[in-house]
């Protein structure tokens, strides 16, 4: 009978302490998406896991990321978050923050250490400034140096993206740094043939001008 009520005990402990590390993880990603700095203080008081993923392998620091808040991105580091890991959609916490156009956070993740090399589709942060259309992150990833012409699993290089999402900056920036306007993808289109079927004439002006006077250039 002893042996029934301590088992019991433990058990009630192990079931209220998993509770409250459910608590833990809720409160804290309500604060993060607020960007409540205190409640996330809070919650790495009470022994939050900082590296938590969910089912999908989002992360607390991710979140933090998408919510635009540095402050909460340098927390969640300086308690103990990684960088580096990928969630099931091929995110990054510097993919995502990239996405947003935080360029704040972009600073603090790659200070941090976080790669500029592609995820597991290939997509690297210059293609999601490219798709998005950050002309500044677009010019720290190649300085940085980020292979400008990198493809996609399916053939994508940065130009083909921001051609088709109309991004003309961008594209300006990738043809002045010598991305290659003649690749093409899975589908056989280059930038050109996705500026124009997405109807962004001046981009498909801009990429034909280049690549007349790059021809030119290769036949002296």
């Amino acid at each position: 009978m002893l042996i029934k009520l301590i088992i019991s005990f433990v058990v009630m402990l192990s079931f209220s302490g998993y509770v409250r590390a459910g608590d833990v993880v809720d409160d804290t990603i309500q604060s993060i998406n607020v960007s409540d700095i205190s409640g996330i203080q809070d919650g790495i008081r009470r022994g939050l896991d900082v590296n938590y993923a969910d089912a999908s392998g989002t992360t607390m620091l991710m979140l933090a990321a998408r919510s635009g808040n540095p402050d909460a991105v340098m927390l969640l580091i300086n308690a103990g978050a990684r960088v580096y890991p990928t969630n099931a959609f091929g995110d990054t916490a510097l993919l995502i923050a990239t996405y947003g156009g935080h360029e704040k956070i972009v600073d603090i993740l790659l200070s941090k250490g976080a790669s500029i090399g592609a995820n597991p589709k290939g997509w690297t942060p210059l293609h999601y400034a490219a798709f998005a259309g950050h002309p500044n992150l677009a010019k720290k990833f190649i300085k940085s140096g980020v292979n400008i012409d990198r493809m996609t699993d399916n053939g994508l290089t940065a130009l083909m993206v921001a051609s088709r999402n109309g991004h003309i900056e961008v594209v300006k920036i990738l043809l002045s740094n010598k991305a290659n306007i003649q690749l093409r993808d899975e589908n056989d289109k280059n930038a050109l043939a996705h500026a124009l079927a997405n109807k962004n004439t001046d981009i498909a002006a801009l990429l034909t001008a280049a690549s007349n006077k790059q021809q030119k250039f290769n036949s002296f």
